[in-house]
């Protein structure tokens, strides 16, 4: 039996490295279309750029999945899962930080060797085939972040139900006659649902005002509340969070296929806007330390200062560098130049360029809520609320049993030993132990 359960799981183990190839190969098809374009001023073509988007979608989807079973199957996997006590949410959302990552690493070196090709022969109309095929490439990255961010909020929903179920039933939360309470019980597949008694089981009930006070808080720290029937669904996601679903859509759009495929020039400009991703990797990187709760780490403080510079750097004071360039290439002032842009190209610039200065004034209230904020030496203990860009896991006495009961039952869903994952502590309440 033992020995069957470690084949199963080395099976599991290796489908992610079916993914990793799949992710190879088609960046290394990608790359090979390019290498039949004889000169860099050539244009990319309809067919080959459609045929580089959808190797784009084959590379980020094979990418993710690769993570996600990484973290979830493998055994180095489950273990960095249980040194960091990370839930299926916190998998979800490091998978999208990482991909978010290399995708900026690639736009980066992309838009830099286009700038130190193309600058020095034209700032205006200078052009490389490398800028529009990345272009093509890279929407598609835009178009499934999009629905990877969306995975990744109804992911912390269901965890955080699971939390609050766990925990009213450690703390005896219960109501006898359900008024104003929501029934939480487990489906097949593990994850909370909502709805009313069945048979013989007894769920636990979660008191409307308690609910209420239960929040999650999103990618830009925003506090989300929990929808009453614990669903979410994508149209709903794509309203609550408009900022993001500009830009993405910007940029996967008109940003990186419109102004690339139809303009066929002046990449020496567009290769700065590819640049502003170099902060990108820090702000990761921040999300990712966040969620295995190493923000009083060395390593956050030292990363949180650098994506502050970077960010300041590349996407704040880029736009108003490029446009000085701009005005000594055409040869009048900063103003003329700014003014005598096309209408539609001033929208553009705004579009682009006020979501950076809303996210910067975000990090800096952020950096300075750090720096000002002296910590207790005896910290109270927290209740059972999630903190701003932290994990779901609770920060309460009953933390590690509760999460201990959640990573079992994926262990079991798995196909894996509990036992042989993580050591269950004795369910404790401010009373004493259970």
């Amino acid at each position: 039996m033992g020995a069957n359960n470690v084949l199963q799981q080395r099976l599991r183990g290796s489908g992610c490295y079916m993914s990793l190839a799949c992710s190879i190969g088609s960046m290394s098809l990608a790359c090979g279309s390019l290498l039949q374009i004889p000169n860099i001023t050539d244009r990319i073509s309809l067919q080959r750029g459609l045929f580089l988007t959808s190797l784009g979608f084959i590379y980020f989807v094979s990418l993710t999945d690769f993570c996600n079973k990484y973290l979830l199957k493998t055994k180095r996997g489950l273990q960095f899962r249980k040194k960091y006590r990370l839930m299926m949410s916190d998998v979800l959302e490091i998978t999208n930080k990482i991909v978010s990552a290399i995708q900026a690493t690639f736009s980066f070196l992309v838009g830099f060797i286009v700038c130190k090709s193309t600058c020095s022969k034209s700032f205006v109309y200078a052009s490389h085939f490398l800028m529009e095929a990345y272009g093509w490439f890279g929407t598609a990255y835009f178009m499934y972040d999009i629905w990877s961010m969306y995975k990744v909020h109804t992911q912390k929903i269901a965890d955080k139900l699971k939390l609050m179920r766990l925990n009213a039933a450690a703390t005896g939360a219960t109501s006898s006659n359900g008024v104003n309470g929501v029934s939480l019980k487990n489906n097949s597949n593990g994850v909370s649902s909502a709805g009313g008694d069945s048979g013989d089981e007894s769920p636990v009930r979660v008191s409307a005002q308690q609910r209420e006070n239960d929040d999650i808080y999103d990618y830009d720290g925003e506090c989300v509340q929990i929808p009453k029937d614990g669903k979410w669904d994508f149209i709903k996601y794509v309203i609550t969070h408009p900022v993001m679903m500009i830009h993405h859509v910007f940029i996967g759009t008109f940003g990186l296929l419109v102004v690339t495929y139809i303009r066929g020039g002046g990449h020496c400009i567009y290769s700065y806007m590819f640049m502003m991703e170099f902060s990108t990797p820090f702000v990761s990187m921040r999300s990712i330390l966040s969620t295995m709760r190493l923000k009083d780490s060395r390593a956050y403080i030292i990363n949180g200062l650098l994506m502050l510079g970077s960010f300041f750097v590349f996407r704040v004071v880029m736009w108003p560098y490029v446009m000085y360039r701009y005005s000594v290439a055409i040869n009048v002032s900063f103003w003329q130049a700014l003014t005598t842009l096309p209408r539609g190209c001033i929208i553009s610039i705004m579009i682009l360029f006020l979501p950076q200065l809303y996210w910067f004034f975000l990090m800096v209230k952020g950096a300075l809520k750090v720096f000002s904020t002296p910590k207790p030496k005896d910290a109270a203990p927290k209740k059972l609320r999630q903190s701003k860009n932290n994990n779901l896991s609770p920060v309460t006495p009953n933390a590690e049993h509760d999460f201990s009961q959640i990573y079992a039952n994926e262990a079991n869903n798995a196909g894996t030993k509990p036992s042989a994952i993580v050591h269950r502590q004795p369910l404790e309440t401010n009373n004493g132990k259970i």
